[in-house]
């Protein structure tokens, strides 16, 4: 496709996301409060510093970092503006154009029919993609660059898989860990396909990784947040503590799936299935690239589903991504490997399948993120008058006693002068001090009375007074 084209393409997405982003006043996640007032301060103060004395009982105080500094770096553009919601949501709208035309790209790159149709459908592929899609988070900027990386490691050279590992792990280090899996995926299918070893994509990966590691502050300390929030989590949740996660650590239940995700799970099957049949067949392609995007993309679609039902739903954007590119690899390189009597029926049989995904998906998805954006999202005010009375009412440093850890980033936005127990992971606070998260752990549940106690279940002699507890333990 030449410039132009690339361009209509670029604007068709921006039409998109404005007219979502813009459909409400709300911010689709809370913690855009936080990232766009932290970019605001990188600006303002000081570039390098990522001391945090904010979340007094968090352990992102102690180490003074945060696994997120190169999105803050990304988003000090759109601080500029004198109203920094709508810089935010400005943000918003840029980020994701840009990751559904690196999508199209991609798909364009490796020559899948319709480009532009396959992108559409990864937009409204379901209403909890599309309204991940309005949120001004890393991971819809890592999405992007985790799709780009993969189609350099099934096509391209050492230096632009190792910038596009660096820029994920530096703009968003909790998904460090991704591009080994896609390399990891990348380079067995080549195996098995070209009959070689590829020794330089996990290297230029390795090279990317350190590199996006050490050019952010404290490496070392990012290095211990990650363990906490990736493997400390883990492990908590395993042993089944009542641990208050937000709903995106948990699995997608079977309801949710079903509800929201019926034309993309229907999809991705009718692609697996068609792959079964033509392989039944003893039907053949010839092109090494093609072969390796179709068995990666089914191999790795596969383990985002299973992480997305069994482990943690944040996983589904990337089932979705690459679900979507396993079956527009099977409509468009199977279909055209098939006897020549046998590809004008399938063609249009593929045409109408995907045109019909595509007429359910795009209302079902628009309308309930309309819904959610109203109902579940949060309004650019909210808290403003409340921050505002603590920060005329208090003196600078004082400690805010705000068990409910959502609200923090909020609060923080607005009132910079107070300090708060914690914010953005209960993760954080849990692995500070465990006897303090549950004492606030009750304060959410509304379980407090004259007595509390530092664990999930209190006995007779692990009572504290509790007014003596909110004194001498939170200040």
């Amino acid at each position: 496709m030449n410039r132009k084209g690339l361009l209509i393409a670029f604007g068709s997405f921006i039409l998109f996301t404005t007219l979502f982003q813009f459909s409400s006043p709300n911010l689709a996640d809370g913690d855009t409060f936080f990232y766009i007032r932290q970019a605001w301060r990188h600006r303002t103060e000081n570039l390098l510093d990522e001391s945090f004395p904010w979340f007094q009982f968090s352990i992102i105080k102690d180490l003074s970092v945060s696994l997120w500094y190169g999105f803050f770096i990304l988003l000090i553009p759109f601080t500029l503006f004198p109203d920094l919601i709508f810089g935010a949501k400005i943000a918003g709208v840029l980020f994701a154009a840009a990751t559904l035309f690196i999508y199209f790209f991609v798909a364009q790159r490796h020559k899948l029919r319709a480009p532009f149709l396959w992108t559409a459908l990864f937009f409204f592929s379901a209403p909890n993609i599309l309204f991940r899609f309005l949120m001004v988070r890393m991971q819809l900027v890592s999405l992007g660059l985790c799709v780009l990386l993969y189609s350099f490691l099934i096509r391209g050279s050492f230096w632009p898989i190792l910038f596009a590992t660096a820029g994920i792990v530096w703009i968003h280090a909790n998904f460090a860990w991704v591009p080994f899996l896609l390399a990891g995926v990348v380079s067995l299918t080549k195996f098995f396909s070209e009959k070689r070893i590829d020794w330089q994509s996990p290297l230029a990966v390795l090279t990317g990784f350190l590199g996006g590691w050490l050019l952010r502050p404290g490496p070392i300390s990012a290095a211990k947040l990650f363990f906490v929030q990736i493997i400390q989590q883990s492990l908590v949740k395993q042993a089944g503590a009542p641990i208050l996660f937000g709903t995106e650590n948990f699995p997608l239940s079977l309801q949710t799936l079903l509800r929201n995700f019926s034309p993309l799970l229907l999809l991705w099957m009718a692609a697996m299935v068609f792959l079964g049949w033509f392989l039944v067949k003893k039907f053949s392609i010839n092109s090494k690239e093609e072969k390796n995007i179709l068995w990666s993309s089914l191999i790795l679609s596969t383990a985002f589903f299973v992480l997305t039902m069994f482990v943690a739903r944040r996983a589904y954007d990337f089932w979705a991504a690459f679900g979507i590119i396993l079956a527009a690899a099977v409509s468009t390189y199977l279909v055209k490997a098939l006897p020549q009597a046998k590809q004008k029926n399938l063609n249009l049989f593929a045409v109408i399948f995907v045109a019909v995904i595509l007429a359910v998906a795009i209302p079902v998805s628009a309308s309930k993120t309309k819904v959610s954006l109203e109902k579940r999202g949060y309004k650019p005010n909210q808290l403003r008058e409340t921050a505002s009375w603590l920060e005329e009412n208090s003196h600078k440093g004082d400690l805010v006693f705000n068990p409910y850890w959502p609200r923090t980033s909020q609060l923080f936005f607005w009132n910079q002068k107070n300090y708060y127990l914690n914010g953005l992971d209960p993760i954080f606070a849990y692995t500070y001090s465990p006897n303090l998260y549950w004492k606030t752990h009750y304060f959410i549940e509304d379980l407090v009375n004259e007595k509390i106690c530092g664990a999930p279940a209190c006995t007779q002699s692990m009572l504290e007074d509790t007014y003596e507890v909110l004194k001498n333990e939170f200040g």
